[in-house]
C-alpha cells in the first residue's frame, strides 16, 4: 500500500551556508585588518577577518568602507577633517565616524600618556552630542538602546533598568533620562569628579554614527556642529593616545615667520625661560636658586602639560600626595623630625631634585604667571589642538 505523504516528510531540507573561497590582493587584506582592528577597538572582543568580510558584504555601506579608507591614514584624515571643520564646511558621515573613534580613544585613556582626566565640560559637550545625533534616528532599535544605556554609569539609570545590568524593556525614553541623569550627576561640583564619570559615552557617540540609520548629512552636521571645538578637542587627545603624535602638518608649506623672544620670569629665587621651536612647540629652562645651581630642562607638550599636572598635586593638602606619570615620578616626604620635603625625578635621566614646601610654592606660582603671559597663552592654545586634552 502507498502511503500520502505527510507535511513531516516533504519539509524542505534546512539550507546550508556556503563558503565562498577567494584569493585577495595585499591592499584589500590591509583594508580587511583595519576593518577587523576597528570592530574589535568598539567591542572588545575577538574578531575573524572572515567575519568582519562577511559583515562588509552584507551591509555593503559606502560610510564604513569610507571610514576604513580614512584610518589608513589617521593623521592625514584628522588634518583634512580638521580643515573642513574650521571652515564650517558639511563633514561625511565618515569622517564623523573618523572623529567619534578617537573621542572614544580619548575619552577611555587613563594613562602615563594622559596625565589629566577629561574634564567635566567635555563630558557635558559629549553627553549632549549624543543626544542630538539621537534623536536623529530614523528607526527604533531596541536592542542598541539597552547597550547605550549599559555604557552608562549603573548609578544614573532609572529604576526600569536594573543596577546589576540585566535590562528590561529599554525604550529610547529610558535612554534619554539616562543621559540626562548622567549630565546631571557630571555637572554638580559637589561631586567627586570621579562619581559618575561616563567612561563609555564615546562609544555609544561612536556606535550612533556608525550602525544607526539616520536623517541626513546636513542634519547630522547641524546636530554636531555647536559641539565641534570640544570634540575636535577629545578626538586629538585620542589621536595622540594611539599614535603617539600631535595632528600637525608634517612639512610647513611655507617658511616660518620668526617670533620674538619670550623673555624670563622669577619668583623668589626660582627663574623660568623659554626657547621657542618649530611651529607653536617651546621648551621651559627652570634655574634653580644660586650662581652655580642647577638649569633643568622641560621639552614638549606633553611632557610640560605632566610637569604642570605634577607641581598641582604635590602643592595641594590632600594626604598622601605623590606621582607617577609617564615622564616625572615625585612626592613629598613627611617626617617628625623635619618639615616636609617635595621631591621628583624623570624617568629618561634619573636626576632627582628635593624642595622644601615653599620652594615648591614657589615654582608652582612660577609656572601659572607663566601661563598668564600672552606669548605662552597663544601658543599653549595652538598646542592644545594639536595634542588634545591631554
Amino acid at each position: 500500500m502507498t502511503r500520502t505523504p505527510t507535511p513531516a516528510t516533504l519539509r524542505a531540507p534546512k539550507p546550508q551556508q556556503q563558503t565562498l573561497s577567494v584569493r585577495i590582493s595585499d591592499t584589500l587584506r590591509r583594508r580587511l585588518e583595519r576593518a577587523k582592528d576597528l570592530m574589535e577597538s568598539t567591542t572588545g572582543k575577538y574578531v575573524s577577518t572572515s567575519a568582519i568580510a562577511k559583515q562588509l558584504l552584507e551591509s555593503a555601506r559606502e560610510d564604513r568602507l569610507e571610514m576604513v579608507d580614512l584610518l589608513a591614514h589617521p593623521t592625514d584624515t584628522r588634518l583634512e577633517i580638521r580643515r573642513k571643520g574650521d571652515a564650517q564646511h558639511l563633514l561625511s558621515r565618515a569622517e564623523w565616524q573618523v572623529l567619534a573613534h578617537f573621542v572614544r580613544h580619548g575619552v577611555e585613556a587613563r594613562s602615563s600618556l594622559t596625565p589629566n582626566p577629561v574634564s567635566r565640560d567635555s563630558f557635558l559637550i559629549l553627553l549632549d552630542a549624543f543626544l542630538a545625533v539621537y534623536d536623529l534616528r530614523t528607526e527604533g532599535t531596541a536592542q542598541r538602546d539597552a547597550w547605550y544605556v549599559g555604557n552608562l554609569p549603573s548609578a544614573c539609570r532609572p529604576t526600569t533598568a536594573t543596577r546589576s545590568g540585566r535590562f528590561g524593556h529599554v525604550t529610547p525614553d529610558v535612554v534619554r533620562q539616562t543621559v540626562t541623569e548622567t549630565r546631571r550627576r557630571v555637572s554638580d561640583l559637589t561631586m567627586h569628579a570621579t562619581v559618575c564619570t561616563p567612561l563609555m559615552a564615546g562609544r555609544n557617540l561612536s556606535v550612533l554614527l556608525e550602525d544607526e540609520p539616520l536623517a541626513g548629512l546636513e542634519a547630522v552636521n547641524r546636530a554636531l556642529r555647536p559641539y565641534w571645538a570640544a570634540l575636535w578637542r577629545l578626538a586629538a587627545r585620542g589621536h595622540y593616545v594611539v599614535t603617539r603624535e600631535p595632528v600637525r602638518e608634517r612639512s610647513p608649506q611655507r617658511r616660518a615667520i620668526p617670533q620674538p623672544a619670550i623673555p624670563s620670569i622669577t619668583e623668589g629665587h626660582y627663574m623660568l625661560s623659554f626657547a621657542r621651536e618649530a611651529g607653536h612647540e617651546f621648551s621651559l629652562l627652570l634655574s634653580f636658586p644660586g650662581a652655580l645651581g642647577a638649569r633643568y630642562p622641560i621639552r614638549g607638550y606633553p611632557a610640560i602639560t605632566e610637569f604642570l599636572a605634577m607641581l598641582t598635586v604635590l602643592a595641594s593638602d590632600v594626604s598622601n600626595r605623590s606621582w607617577s606619570g609617564g615622564y616625572f615620578v615625585g612626592g613629598v616626604a613627611d617626617s617628625e623630625a623635619h618639615a616636609p620635603v617635595c621631591w621628583f625625578r624623570a624617568h629618561d635621566n634619573g636626576i632627582t631634585f628635593r624642595l622644601s614646601a615653599e620652594e615648591w610654592r614657589s615654582v608652582h606660582t612660577l609656572m601659572r604667571r607663566a601661563w598668564d603671559m600672552p606669548d605662552i597663552r597663544t601658543a599653549w592654545d595652538a598646542l592644545a589642538l594639536e595634542y588634545g586634552e591631554l
